[in-house]
């Protein structure tokens, strides 16, 4: 894939991701044909540089692979968002009506939903779909307008109680004590770059023969580089696919988080039609996270990601291996050690080396 095709990659699986979440028919199908889809388009072959030590030799033995946080690297704006704070609460101040309005809307939102669960004879999207229809047009709260608008659907009484909860609710939130409070809040809880703690990400690369990479994650040539075939032999392997990114690399998009804020709250009020998902904020913050500067466009690189909730353990299982290739300056210790697991898992083994006539790194088959 050229830069711009990985940015459209990015831009695709966050549209999937978010279809995925919102369909309730044919989720299995639906998520079967996502992983067939994205197997055929990723890199078949992707490769991790490690350095020479008991650890990264036990994982590769043990067929699993270490996953960490992005707050634990070298790279401090790596997995991060660029936003103004003080220009999004400014705006938020200015437009605060109209979230807290959402506010409301959306605690009448789960009353609807109680109450349709609780009789059993009509669906909350009903409801919600002619509740909604009530506020077109109407510059404020219509109660005789809703009360005759509900009444068809789930009776007077109900449509009376439903009415009655939607004053309350507005007008609790009208206050300017509420709005205080839920401004102080925002203030303290408005940041994204958190994400940072929250998520566990194994970083490879699309080549094994980058001169930078070999030097810096593989010990100056003393290491090696761990080549994987993704092509998963099972369901859970599989799973792991829909996580497998690109990294694009450009400048990052400066994302606002008022806007984000507002399509929260709107989408809990009124969820979006599944084709209204391109244009969010929130693929904008989705490809942020995936984006580094052009200088480091020479490492190809491809990040697996998993939420830490999702997982018990740096450690995942990660049978992919299919060779490993030894650093022109590895050990003959290590390389030993290298080349048992490799007789023992059947892996292709390759050594580095330098080709002194033609001036270029060579990768010659190792029969073991």
């Amino acid at each position: 894939m050229t830069n711009e095709e990985k940015l459209e990659y990015i831009k695709a699986n966050y549209i999937t991701a978010r279809t995925y979440e919102l369909i309730n028919e044919d989720k299995e199908n639906f998520y079967d044909e996502w992983i067939a889809t994205i197997s055929r388009i990723l890199p078949s072959r992707l490769y991790k540089y490690r350095k020479c030590n008991n650890n990264n030799l036990r994982t590769l033995k043990n067929r699993k692979a270490w996953f960490s946080k992005p707050s634990t690297w070298n790279d401090k704006i790596d997995v991060t968002v660029t936003y103004n704070l003080e220009k999004d609460l400014e705006y938020i101040e200015e437009h605060f009506d109209d979230y807290v309005v959402n506010f409301a809307l959306g605690f009448i939102n789960k009353y609807i939903e109680s109450f349709c669960q609780q009789k059993g004879n009509v669906s909350a999207e009903k409801v919600k779909e002619v509740y909604y229809s009530v506020f077109a047009g109407e510059t404020e709260l219509n109660p005789n307008k809703m009360i005759a608008y509900l009444e068809p659907v789930v009776g007077w009484k109900p449509a009376r109680q439903i009415t009655v909860k939607t004053q309350e609710a507005l007008a609790m939130v009208m206050t300017d004590k509420f709005k205080s409070q839920i401004l102080d809040s925002l203030k303290k809880t408005l940041s994204f770059n958190d994400i940072r703690d929250k998520m566990l990400m194994y970083s490879l690369s699309e080549t094994y023969n980058n001169g930078h990479q070999w030097a810096i994650y593989a010990d100056e040539g003393k290491g090696f580089c761990i080549g994987y075939l993704v092509k998963p032999k099972n369901k859970k392997e599989a799973s792991l696919l829909a996580s497998l990114l690109p990294i694009y690399y450009g400048d990052r998009e400066e994302f606002s988080l008022s806007k984000m804020l507002y399509e929260t709250l709107k989408y809990s009020v009124t969820p979006e039609m599944l084709q209204d998902l391109i244009n969010q904020e929130t693929e904008k913050l989705f490809i942020s996270f995936l984006t580094k500067a052009s200088e480091w466009s020479g490492e190809q690189e491809w990040r697996f990601s998993i939420n830490t909730n999702q997982s018990n353990s740096s450690l995942v299982e990660f049978d992919f291996a299919e060779a490993i290739y030894l650093g022109e300056s590895i050990s003959e210790y290590w390389k030993k050690r290298l080349i048992k697991i490799a007789k023992e898992q059947k892996l292709s083994v390759y050594q580095r080396k330098l080709d002194n006539l033609k001036s270029k790194w060579i990768y010659e088959k190792i029969e073991i």
